[in-house]
């Protein structure tokens, strides 16, 4: 009986210094968010106004979605000293780009989620063209869903020409700022949905961490040391 009680005592130890090592080597892993200088960057936040656009089960429509994702990313960003410019669904997408630019903001972000087929998965960001710091930042928003996601990597992509005959995403075309516009999974397809609606805090928290560590490689200056 001795032994046996010793035996167990000796696997539950070893279970609880496994999982006390792999939990701090979680946390060894996880990056200390860079502090911004008092109005030094700002971010224009523009997640989707396409009421519209209804996703499988109990998803409801993008809009809501989108907005409960950003909903996490602002607070996020705003501690860490970055100024927040955030749209006001209820305009157009020309009123958005107008107001970044008066701004004068240094990223422009639009968050959407995807539809096409109902079978259809993936994760993609889209940038005006390749070569600039709009692909840069693209490469850091999909990067940081793919740490997360299990689906297909759709890439980082020109939006140039989204629609043929050179007509581009207006989002990524005409904001003077670098800008990006991201489609973070299929809201039409169960599995992508699914994730997206259990993940949403999660999904805002590797996005607002994406959005800083580009600002802080575009802008080191601004960085409060």
């Amino acid at each position: 009986m001795k032994k046996i009680l010793s035996n167990y005592l000796f696997v539950l130890f070893l279970g609880l210094f496994s999982f006390g090592f792999s939990f701090s080597l979680v946390n060894a892993q996880e990056k200390e968010l860079p502090k911004f200088k008092a109005d030094s960057v700002s971010v224009f936040l523009s997640p989707s106004n396409q009421i519209r656009n209804i996703g499988y089960g109990d998803f409801t429509s993008e809009k809501a979605r989108m907005n409960e994702i950003c909903d996490v990313i602002e607070p996020i960003l705003k501690q860490q000293g970055v100024v927040i410019y955030r749209n006001d669904p209820e305009k157009s997408l020309r009123d958005y780009v107008k107001e970044a630019n008066e701004k004068q903001v240094d990223l422009y972000f639009a968050i959407h989620s995807n539809a096409f087929n109902q079978k259809a998965r993936g994760t993609e960001a889209f940038c005006f063209k390749f070569g600039g710091e709009g692909e840069r930042f693209a490469k850091r928003i999909n990067d940081a869903l793919m740490t997360i996601y299990d689906g297909p990597n759709r890439g980082v992509k020109e939006s140039h020409s989204h629609f043929g005959a050179g007509k581009p995403l207006y989002e990524t075309a005409n904001p003077e700022a670098p800008a990006v516009l991201v489609e973070i999974a299929f809201h039409d397809q169960k599995d992508d949905a699914k994730w997206m609606l259990d993940n949403k805090e999660l999904i805002g928290k590797k996005l607002a961490a994406a959005i800083l560590e580009h600002l802080q490689a575009e802008h080191p200056d601004a960085v409060d040391k």
